[in-house]
């Protein structure tokens, strides 16, 4: 079955966070022009010329753009002020510093809030959204783009709010959320129609048909055909193009070769008549696939050639314009110091009599000469470095968007399915999965290697963090007779420490011990609290690193001679990265008898508690969203006997906290700042990962139709304030005891006499998905936490949360679960002796498949043969 992927029009042309169009002007004339005038009209000139520059030198641009704002200060033009802060966000956009670029932004957005300039702010909100899309935050970068669509509405300014549409529409698509989509672009049809901009339909009716393929694929044609309609009457080549690519697309999809050659062949046609771009190897690489499932080997042949030249000419172009770009800069700057180093010797031939200090300032001036050269030649090389893994970046995102498009649509087509079609997208799903999991942790190593990755801080104590960390190692451990031994502090104190930074290096460092220990070893993890730092050890007894590989071991990609054949040789690499981040070291110690690792990190004690998974495992965790101190307090006052509460201010604080640590429950305010409590109830239940969530809502807006809204986005119990105490108390008791029931419903399942099938289907789609892993992979020993977590593209704390609160078992307890009750049918089906059933359900001996099976049936296998 052949995967197909459609392109978006919308996504590739993001509208650039500036609305001033710059003046066609060569630079040296507006300089020139610069200094014959004065106020206004030299800020004007200024803004000009840094939009001019913006692409060819931002460095310019930016400061261009800061002499515009010191002329707005001088003459009070707030407007003046608002622009050169958008111009200098959009050129530190333009050299990926991206954090620069928003601060800037921000800047610019306080005051265009302040003077009430609806259209410079939307077009700011623009630009922020545009950053968080290249930092792939997707979710921030749709919520700037809609506020950034909603300021240039009310504006009137709806040219770029169409375009920003588009925009916000290929985002929510990225996110699956189709509907959202299609309401977004519907919206900016009907806005375009009713102000006759029709100019701008061809690519609203392409993102349309786009939207619509995912899930209502006849709707597709309609639209597709409608943007070319409009595309032919405007000229717009692209949008013609990239409609006929889709075209073809769909038809191969639907397996009508025919007709997706001909489209195929009116893109390329089309393509033809504008610049050579990126779109060109794509669309040979297509029609070439086209040519390949219909068996015209020689077509097929003909266009992998063109793609291939198209590659490289296309490459060649890019590299050659940025190296001639450097080059020309580099001479430029050499000339200049060349002609300044000329003058200086000749003032002081002029003016120095003393042959003695000529000499040596002479001397000087070659020294800072060489040196600058030095200087300048490392600086292109950090260029050289950055283009490199930008790059690598957005090749890593542009893989990414296509497999979450793959995705999608597979969960859909699963629905309708039979059971021989069930396998195959099963298999098309698992390795999906596993494309994500591994593209997004070489984001994460670019996200590094630039300097865009943040640290999250936590509190709580230590002992507690490592040893919920370990947790998600026992399953795997246990099966490779391997024992992890854990010496804590003892400090009953609370820290702050960069948790994610940490639960990474732990599980790289422990989940290497596992890899490469034999059977019957130990690995010992031990941590140690000195003043504000903390001192952590994971000591093996394997073979040990050579001594030739122990300073390559951190290196980007580096895997030894004997290193496992499935790593990547990016986990020490990280961890080293990671350490370096938080301001800490790592030291590295191996001989022939094992290895230890010992990692020093800052931390910082602190008096309490407010984000951290709990200290006791028994007690189910309750976020509490609220506002308001007073609220707070006497809602943790009623709730702290039976829940452990944690009390964030805000929505978006509550979303960050559940996607690290999944809470067993979820109360919330609805009037509260940056997110409400809809707002928050809508991301819980649209994301996979917490939609079980009980989510009950609390507000002072008590009239029917607050109520009602509430429930309609999927609250489980909605209280109105003033509350009553034992209300609250008894409706959250309520709900934990329907989940315990559903948990303990689950399990009694389990124990029917039904098959192995019947009975550990569950009535959760996640816990299903996660099933067919497991089952998939059933015989297979090595088959553990790790392994699922990275099929289910999530963090192994994720999922051992997620899996707790559907089932009540811990993910390890569950893999052996399913592998025992389907031993279990074996035996009773009489398919193999003990030996033979215990390798087919992916156990490593029989020994310890008699110890597994014994507690949990409570007897052994031939017992329980005998008895059946």
């Amino acid at each position: 079955m052949r995967s197909f992927v459609f392109s978006f029009l919308f996504l590739s042309v993001l509208l650039s966070p500036l609305g001033i169009l710059a003046k066609q002007e060569p630079a040296d004339s507006l300089r020139s022009l610069i200094e014959t005038v004065n106020g206004k009209r030299k800020g004007e000139l200024n803004l000009e010329l840094a939009n001019l520059l913006l692409a060819e030198n931002p460095d310019s641009s930016i400061y261009y753009g800061s002499k515009a704002r010191e002329i707005g200060r001088e003459i009070n033009n707030p407007v003046l002020i608002i622009r050169s802060y958008s111009v200098t966000g959009e050129a530190y956009q333009k050299q990926n510093k991206l954090k620069e670029a928003i601060a800037s932004y921000l800047k610019g957005l306080e005051l265009a809030e302040k003077y009430k300039e609806k259209s410079l702010a939307g077009t700011i909100y623009n630009g922020i959204g545009i950053c968080y899309f290249y930092l792939n935050d997707v979710k921030k970068a749709e919520r700037y783009m809609k506020r950034a669509a909603k300021a240039k509405k009310e504006a009137n300014d709806y040219q770029y709010y169409a375009l920003i549409a588009m925009n916000l529409a290929g985002l929510q698509i990225m996110n699956q959320s189709f509907d959202k989509s299609v309401l977004t672009l519907k919206e900016a049809e009907k806005t375009l129609l009713k102000k006759k901009q029709d100019q701008y339909l061809a690519a609203v009716y392409n993102s349309l048909g786009a939207a619509y393929q995912s899930v209502q694929p006849d709707s597709c044609v309609y639209y597709y055909e409608l943007s070319l309609n409009y595309s032919t009457k405007h000229k717009d080549l692209l949008t013609k193009m990239n409609a006929y690519q889709n075209l073809g697309d769909y038809y191969f999809g639907r397996k009508e070769y025919s007709k997706a050659i001909d489209c195929m062949k009116q893109a390329i046609a089309t393509n033809e008549k504008r610049p050579e771009d990126s779109y060109k190897p794509a669309l040979y690489q297509r029609i070439s696939a086209l040519y390949d499932s219909i068996g015209d080997l020689k077509h097929a042949y003909s266009y992998k050639k063109l793609e291939t030249e198209a590659h490289q000419r296309v490459f060649s172009v890019e590299k050659q314009k940025q190296i001639e770009e450097l080059e020309i800069k580099y001479q430029s700057e050499k000339k200049e110091k060349e002609i300044q180093q000329n003058k200086q010797e000749i003032e002081r031939k002029n003016n120095q009599q003393n042959s003695v200090i000529f000499l040596a300032v002479s001397l000087f001036l070659v020294a800072g000469f060489v040196t600058y050269l030095i200087f300048q030649r490392k600086r292109i090389e950090r260029q050289f470095e950055q283009e490199k893994l930008r790059l690598f970046e957005n090749i890593f995102h542009e893989i990414r968007t296509p497999l979450t498009l793959i995705d999608g649509p597979i969960q859909i087509l699963k629905q309708g399915s039979d059971g021989s079609q069930q396998e195959q997208l099963a298999l098309m799903e698992r390795n999906s999965k596993k494309l994500i999991h591994l593209v997004n942790e070489l984001l994460d190593a670019s996200k590094l290697g630039k300097g865009s990755y943040q640290l999250h801080y936590s509190n709580g104590r230590i002992d507690d963090f490592i040893a919920n960390c370990i947790l998600g190692f026992l399953g795997e451990s246990e099966s490779k007779n391997i024992r992890i031994i854990h010496s804590k502090n003892g400090s009953e104190k609370y820290y702050s420490f960069p948790s994610n930074a940490l639960e990474k290096v732990l599980s790289n460092l422990i989940g290497n011990g596992l890899k490469y220990c034999p059977p019957k070893s130990e690995i010992q993890v031990s941590s140690q609290i000195i003043s504000t730092t903390l001192v952590i050890r994971v000591q093996d007894n394997g073979s040990g690193i050579p001594k030739k590989e122990q300073k390559k071991v951190f290196r980007r990609f580096f895997r030894g001679k004997h290193a496992d054949a499935s790593g990547t040789g990016i986990g020490l690499s990280l961890v080293k990265e990671l350490v370096d981040l938080a301001g800490g070291t790592i030291d590295l110690q191996s001989n022939s008898t094992g290895t230890t690792f010992s990692v020093s990190l800052p931390i910082q004690e602190v008096n309490e508690v407010t984000d951290l998974i709990p200290q006791n495992e028994g007690s189910p965790i309750l976020l509490l969203a609220e506002d308001d101190p007073d609220t707070a307090a006497f809602t943790i006052s009623i709730l702290k006997e039976h829940f452990q509460v944690i009390h964030v201010q805000n929505g978006q604080k509550a979303i960050d906290f559940i996607q690290e640590n999944l809470p067993d429950m979820v109360l919330s305010d609805i009037m509260m700042p940056e997110k409400d409590g809809i707002e928050l109830l809508q991301e819980i239940r649209s994301n996979e990962l917490t939609n079980h969530l009980p989510v009950v809502l609390f507000s002072a807006k008590a009239s029917l139709e607050s109520r009602l809204e509430g429930l309609l986005h999927g609250a489980d119990a909605y209280i109105s304030k003033p509350f009553s105490p034992e209300e609250l108390k008894l409706t959250i008791q309520n709900l934990f005891t329907t989940v315990q029931r559903n948990k303990d419903a689950y399990k009694d399942s389990i124990h029917s006499e039904k098959t192995v099938e019947e009975r550990i289907k569950s009535p959760h789609a996640y816990v299903n998905k996660v099933i067919d892993h497991i089952i998939n992979h059933i015989d297979h020993p090595d088959y553990s936490v790790n392994e699922l977590s990275n099929d289910m593209a999530v963090s192994r704390s994720q999922l051992h949360r997620k899996l707790v609160a559907l089932t009540g078992f811990s993910t390890s307890n569950f893999i052996s679960m399913i592998r025992l009750e389907k031993a279990k049918d074996l035996l009773l089906n009489n398919e193999g002796n003990i030996t033979e059933i215990a390798y087919k359900c992916g156990f490593n001996s029989q020994s310890y498949f008699t110890k597994s099976f014994t507690e949990y049936f409570g007897k052994t296998p031939s017992q329980f043969i005998k008895k059946h």
